[in-house]
């Protein structure tokens, strides 16, 4: 929900701010507000971005962009890391809505000049005013509008993300492209540029053409911008290609939500045995898979009883090591 949660605020998809809000109200008062603090957060970091990029459009540094004749407008989303999925942070360096820092690094993706330069006054303004922080750009989360020019339906309007805006704009100094050129000048890890190129040549709007044509993009692949492209709407959404959840990712989710469940586990054993004062395992166990809505293993909950005996909330009786004794 979280990770969700994250991707409509920053990419603007949220049906209703009121509703989303709405949603955590009642998680507050299911799980408490220490529970829901981060998810707060995020609203409070979105809510205080928008003060600060007004301030930048009207400061000292806003007008030096304007008076470079700078064609890109910019929003940015600064971000606490603290808040926001740990997924999020690719190490990368830069985009249009993400948590900043300017400057190109070894691992960075490389960026048009205008960008980098509105990432440098963007900087500037920033840690003028909050001195002592860090700012570091995020890629994977960042959308931008291009405007682009086909022989067949004339101009049109792009909506992209950052990555697919990279690749893109590398077509207007040279018309075919292979996959490796592709990867050493925009310095695009591997598989996010092999969704990029898949969205872009592969998908249901395909404004670049791919040799030879297929599904999957692979090394030694051709791309080359598609003059065939003819598109009714003026402004298109091009989506990225959704990565599959790896297992790894899967059991690490699971492990979080067993972290978070565990603590209601803890209550339910000590509300149950509170009130039977004497209770055997089998039937201890019986109690919580009826009092307990989600999915459970034995194990789970065998793990739980063992801490509250270690914590002396409840003990094995000395007469049969099958039962427990809650301890007032």
């Amino acid at each position: 929900y979280k990770r969700d949660l994250a991707k409509r605020l920053l990419l603007q998809r949220s049906v209703s701010v009121d509703a989303e809000k709405n949603v955590i109200t009642k998680l507050r008062h299911e799980c408490g507000s220490q529970f829901t603090s981060k998810l707060e957060g995020m609203f409070k970091d979105i809510d205080l971005s928008r003060d600060v990029v007004f301030g930048f459009r009207s400061s000292q540094q806003g007008a030096e962009l304007q008076s470079e004749g700078n064609r890109i407008e910019a929003s940015v989303c600064v971000l606490t890391t603290g808040y926001w999925p740990t997924m999020m942070y690719d190490g990368a360096g830069g985009g249009q809505r993400g948590a900043a820092a300017a400057g190109q690094s070894k691992g960075d993706v490389i960026l048009p000049q205008e960008v980098l330069r509105f990432q440098e006054l963007f900087q500037n303004f920033y840690l003028k005013k909050h001195t002592g922080r860090r700012l570091r750009w995020q890629n994977a989360m960042g959308t931008c509008t291009l405007k682009a020019t086909f022989p067949k339906c004339g101009t049109k309007e792009l909506v992209v993300s950052v990555y697919q805006a990279v690749v893109l704009m590398l077509f207007n100094d040279s018309v075919t492209l292979s996959y490796e050129q592709i990867e050493e000048r925009t310095n695009i890890p591997k598989q996010e540029l092999a969704r990029t190129l898949q969205s872009l040549a592969c998908g249901k709007v395909r404004v670049l053409g791919k040799t030879p044509r297929g599904r999957d993009v692979e090394a030694g692949d051709m791309f080359a911008f598609n003059e065939e492209f003819n598109e009714k709407l003026f402004r298109i959404r091009i989506n990225q290609i959704q990565s599959k959840e790896t297992p790894e990712e899967n059991k690490e989710t699971n492990e979080k939500v067993m972290l978070d469940r565990q603590y209601q586990i803890d209550a339910a054993v000590v509300r149950i045995m509170k009130t039977r004062r004497t209770l055997s395992h089998s039937l201890l166990l019986n109690e919580l898979f009826t009092q307990l809505k989600f999915p459970l293993k034995s194990s789970d909950l065998k793990k739980r009883i063992e801490s509250l005996i270690d914590r002396e909330y409840i003990e094995r009786d000395s007469r049969s090591q099958d039962c427990y004794v809650y301890m007032a």
